[in-house]
Formats: structure tokens, C-alpha cells, sequence
């Protein structure tokens, strides 16, 4: 009877990295059989492709440091 484990890993160009050992099968020629799964955990997205997925700001330079002079000139002891 044949014998056979699924085990999940990870593909690095011809390499494979399996994320448990394999033990029910017995050293030897063996087949492979590689398909693509969906992660349990998912991936955490890079803040650079986040901040270039968001809409183009409208504020003007000059808006943005009217806003902060009048913020600070709210604070104790800027008055």
C-alpha cells in the first residue's frame, strides 16, 4: 500500500522548505506535488504599497503649515 503525507511549506525558486518533518513516508525517490494554498495567517501588507495605494492629498504646502501654526499657537506658553 502506498503511503503519503501532506505537509505544507514553502517554494524558493527550485527549493522546497517544508514546515514539518516528514516521517509517515520512507527515504527514497518520491513524487511531488505542488499547488498553491492560502495562507492561514495573511500576509502583512507592505506600508509602501499601502501609502501608494491612497488617494492623492489636495492640501497645498502652505495649507498644511497654517493649520500647524495656528495648532501650536494653541499650546501653553505659545500665546
Amino acid at each position: 500500500m502506498e503511503r503519503g503525507a501532506v505537509i505544507r511549506g514553502r517554494l524558493h525558486g527550485r527549493l522546497i522548505e517544508l514546515d514539518e518533518p516528514v516521517d509517515d513516508v520512507e527515504e527514497g525517490e518520491v513524487e511531488v506535488q505542488i499547488r498553491s494554498v492560502e495562507s492561514a495567517t495573511p500576509r502583512t501588507p507592505d506600508l509602501l504599497e499601502v501609502i501608494a495605494s491612497l488617494p492623492a492629498g489636495n492640501r497645498t504646502k502652505a495649507d498644511i503649515d497654517q493649520q500647524r501654526a495656528d495648532e501650536r499657537s494653541g499650546w501653553p506658553g505659545r500665546g
